[in-house]
């Protein structure tokens, strides 16, 4: 019972690390090399800068990236991943290749017009009925509809 427990912890205390959906996808671009936030923030699709500086912050607190402040102008500031981070990386590149074998097994479902295509919906008069999309009837612009 001890040994699940210590297994929960350890479970429990790695989640903690990469807490988020953000901190794997900003390992994964700083240790290809993109260490810069600007360059970060081009890839990584779907993040805001706000949330990007927030999860770069955390990481650099918890110890799994060191910032370097350059004294420059303008400022320049990179990211490199410590020896915590770099140890992180295995989980990351599992959850990659996890991630890249569903996409590959996940089967898209075709659109309306690929599947009359492969159906041949034209010889089956019952399957084409249901297939058809039904216009929706024009209200007058000056006609007032019913509210509920």
């Amino acid at each position: 019972m001890a040994k699940q427990n210590n297994d929960a912890q350890a479970l429990d205390y790695c989640m903690n690390m990469i807490d988020s959906k953000w901190k794997p996808i900003i390992l994964y671009h700083v240790n290809k090399g993109t260490n810069r936030f600007n360059k970060l923030f081009a890839e990584i699709q779907g993040i805001n800068r706000q949330m990007l500086s927030k999860q770069l912050k955390s990481l650099e607190r918890t110890g799994i990236l060191d910032r370097t402040l350059y004294g420059e102008i303008p400022p320049r500031v990179e990211y490199t991943l410590t020896p915590l981070g770099k140890s992180l990386l295995p989980v990351v590149k599992a959850m990659t290749g996890w991630g890249r074998k569903q996409i590959v097994e996940t089967v898209a479902i075709p659109e309306v017009k690929e599947i009359k295509e492969v159906l041949e919906v034209k010889e089956v008069p019952e399957i084409q009925e249901l297939l058809e999309v039904k216009e929706t009837p024009e209200v007058p612009q000056n006609q007032q509809l019913p509210l509920f």
